[in-house]
């Protein structure tokens, strides 16, 4: 496929359609993820702190020992306000490319209403394909502003995970130490020495837990990150091709290579030599 084949830009745009709902519908979640409960961007801003449950119950001193539970909590927390800031930016931007390429479409359309012959099939060709061009540049947009929101979604449905396995901990761990506590005197503290290691191997556990589900969130972030790439590859080969349509629309020849585009296959497995051809 050559620069200037006329369905060149079209098969792009069809291919940043195609990730755009890739990235809108999940695709790039790992297994367990897509199974966990959905939680709102709005989410990210809470500041989470189930341990407070042990000063509740009288058991407080035991906290600095299972303090490493809720750094997670610290770490995944966010500003909601700027992530649906951004991602509003980028679906403003793909708002007015869209009504631009629709506003060239029907320009063209009206100027050339009483042409005939080659000349109106070929100027029509090619502004379709420069509407083409537009939309997939819109459409690359609303491909980052999704990108953008589904990111930040995920992160608070880890997060809100994450509270609830700690929470889980502490419903085990309170049980065990309030009951070490009453017997104190009779035992002359030993209850609670021997209470401490179970609490802690209790907190170990759910910690191994949250690990899995922060390796899970890493994994998906990392195919998140591979589809808006190859999106970003896919626009620098649609901007070679509209640069090849300007230049023959302004009487210039068009390149004597002809080499062919890579396919969206190749772009996916090599993004950064996408981006050069």
């Amino acid at each position: 496929m050559t620069t200037t084949d006329a369905g060149t830009i079209a098969a792009l745009l069809e291919e940043l359609r195609t990730t755009t709902s890739a990235i809108a519908g999940d695709e790039w979640l790992s297994q367990d993820l897509a199974a966990t409960p959905k939680a709102p961007v709005s989410a990210l801003g809470e500041d989470g702190k189930p341990l407070q449950a042990l000063d509740s119950a009288g058991v407080g001193f035991l906290t600095p020992m299972v303090s490493f539970l809720e750094e997670p909590l610290r770490q995944l927390q966010g500003d909601p306000g700027g992530v649906e800031q951004g991602a509003g930016d980028l679906r403003n931007a793909s708002t007015s490319a869209a009504a631009l390429a629709e506003s060239y479409r029907e320009k063209a359309s009206s100027e050339t209403s009483g042409w005939s012959g080659q000349s109106a099939t070929d100027y029509l060709q090619t502004g379709q394909q420069l509407v083409d061009g537009v939309l997939s540049i819109a459409e690359t947009a609303l491909t980052n502003a999704t990108a953008l929101i589904k990111a930040g979604e995920v992160v608070a449905q880890v997060a809100a995970e994450v509270t609830r396995l700690v929470t889980e901990a502490v419903g085990k761990i309170v049980p065990i130490m309030t009951q070490a506590v009453a017997a104190a005197a009779v035992t002359f503290g030993q209850s609670i020495a021997a209470a401490i290691p179970q609490c802690v191997q209790i907190a170990v556990d759910c910690g191994l837990r949250i690990a899995a589900k922060l390796g899970e969130l890493l994994a998906s972030g990392e195919n998140l990150i591979k589809l808006v790439e190859g999106a970003a590859a896919v626009l620098t080969i649609v901007k070679q091709s509209m640069s090849v349509i300007g230049e023959l629309a302004q009487g210039g020849s068009a390149p004597s290579t002809t080499a062919e585009l890579p396919t969206v296959s190749e772009q996916e497995e090599d993004p950064e030599e996408a981006a050069v051809v």
